[in-house]
């Protein structure tokens, strides 16, 4: 194996784990019990093996629509994770009602996109490794059903360790993961296009950048210096 096949190679592993963390997160911050978490890991690893047996089928001309499609999902997911995470933290907060058993689908649940990063994860393992669609597709089915499994069983014990296990952190996080993939189809894009771009030098003087960065750290510091001299003086005066 080459040093190029091994950076792919663990660029998709790595990418396969990526997945896993994201529906584990999900499952780990529902109310989901262990065997649900079983189940529901086993469900993933049968859909990434079936996305693993058909990249073996699939002409490589429809892999561009694939990816076309996989983006768009992508927006819409976005919004959705946003949309439901809001209303996730809004009811628990409110009035104690915990979505977490259906809102937590929107993370976890196998969607286009990563069917779609699954599909194109399968086919990059097919060609580096030399291995014919079936082995990937029980190894890429393995992978998942061990980190998400892993994943939410961690997520799960941290967050109860800290006492924040419940649906307003599941809430957060959607509404954190779904700015997220806004940003992604804007920043990934433009990357490209600056890389693209003619190079050019210019000098920094090292001495005066810290000199300002000095500055400016006077008004910050004595603003904190004031404002911890006034917690101080109001909880003598209590």
């Amino acid at each position: 194996m080459s040093e190029v096949t091994g950076f792919l190679t663990a660029g998709t592993i790595m990418g396969i784990a990526i997945l896993s963390l994201k529906a584990g997160t999900g499952c780990g911050l529902s109310s989901l019990k262990t065997r649900e978490l079983i189940f529901f890991a086993g469900i993933y690893a049968v859909a990434a093996g079936i996305v693993g047996m058909l990249s073996g089928i699939i002409p490589a001309e429809v892999t561009s629509e694939i990816i076309g499609l996989g983006l768009l999902m992508h927006v819409i997911i976005a919004f959705g994770l946003i949309g439901f995470g809001i209303k996730t933290r809004k009811d628990w907060l409110a009035r104690r009602n915990d979505l977490s058993r259906r809102s937590f689908l929107w993370l976890s649940l196998p969607c286009p996109a990563c069917l779609t990063a699954t599909f194109l994860a399968c086919v990059v393992l097919a060609d580096t490794t030399g291995m014919d669609s079936f082995r990937v597709s029980l190894c890429v089915g393995a992978m998942f059903f061990v980190g998400i499994l892993a994943s939410s069983l961690a997520v799960s014990w941290i967050s109860t360790s800290m006492g924040r296990k419940n649906a307003s952190t599941l809430g957060s996080v959607m509404i954190f993961l779904g700015l997220f993939y806004l940003l992604c189809p804007l920043i990934i894009p433009a990357y490209i296009e600056a890389q693209q771009m003619p190079k050019f030098s210019v000098a920094v003087d090292c001495s005066g950048a810290l000199m300002g960065l000095a500055v400016l750290a006077v008004p910050i510091v004595f603003g904190a210096f004031l404002h911890r001299s006034r917690q101080f003086h109001l909880k003598g005066g209590q």
